[in-house]
């Protein structure tokens, strides 16, 4: 996803130690494991899936796999110094095409619904003016409430605070208003739709918010709690409303991240 690739990049081309390198062959064997035969059968019936769903399959041993190798990388980026990640314009394009990509393969796109029967099952519908403006208002909250996180983080844990401001952006070719735009328009768009629009009417929100948090590498565990609680948050806002409205809350909370770390 976007707002974890500062962390995923950083690690890329480092030295990364034995057992993270281990994490991640036990994380792919899981998923392996999942995805076919017995075991697969009892873990997707357990989960409420169609054991004989090739697509729901898939779903599981993704989530399986994404959860190991999260943990691994969060491992792998304990000890890395702080870095600035390049980010080109191209980067927000191809990361939200991949996350289209996997929630339009999660959904069954080509197999067994067609493009509208898909963007049907991913929730994507019009917004209205008020959609709007209640969306605006949804990410001013967000904003104060992960601010109040974040400021009391900094004071009761300021190490492990510390290590979560290591990773920064460096827009390249374009003006960081443009290079906020962007990424916050990848994020919001891709995230929500792999996340809310595929996952959540599978996985439920809680197991959907904590598979969020976990791909946010770049924190430490309580920022990614904080994560976690902003995609319980998304979650709830998605059984009531659509993937477009929590698509623009998270664009536009991203967006006044941006806006906040750029004038602060």
């Amino acid at each position: 996803s976007s707002v974890a690739a500062a962390g995923v990049v950083a690690v890329v081309g480092a030295d990364v130690p034995a057992p993270d390198v281990a994490a991640a062959a036990i994380a792919a064997a899981l998923a392996l494991l999942v995805a076919g035969g017995r075991l697969r059968r009892a873990a997707l019936a357990r989960l409420g899936l169609d054991p004989a769903s090739p697509v729901h399959a898939v779903a599981v041993a993704a989530a399986v796999m994404v959860a190991a190798l999260s943990v691994a990388l969060v491992v792998a980026l304990s000890d890395e110094p702080a870095a600035t990640v390049p980010f080109n314009p191209g980067d927000s394009l191809a990361a939200v095409a991949s996350d289209v990509a996997l929630a339009l393969a999660g959904v069954g796109f080509l197999l067994t619904r067609d493009l509208r029967a898909a963007v049907a099952r991913l929730d994507l519908r019009p917004l209205t003016g008020r959609q709007v403006a209640w969306a605006a208002l949804a990410a001013v909250a967000f904003l104060g409430v992960v601010g109040a996180a974040d400021w009391a983080e900094s004071r009761l844990l300021p190490d492990l605070h510390a290590l979560e401001s290591r990773f920064d952006y460096e827009f390249v070719g374009v003006p960081p208003l443009v290079g906020a735009v962007l990424v916050s328009l990848a994020a919001g768009v891709g995230e929500e739709i792999l996340f809310r629009g595929a996952l959540q009417p599978r996985l439920g929100i809680v197991a959907t918010a904590a598979l969020f948090g976990l791909l946010h590498v770049q924190y430490q565990v309580p920022g990614m709690l904080v994560i976690f609680g902003v995609g319980l948050a998304l979650g709830a806002l998605k059984a009531r409303t659509s993937t477009t409205f929590t698509a623009l809350v998270h664009v536009l909370y991203d967006l006044g991240t941006f806006l906040l770390d750029m004038t602060g």
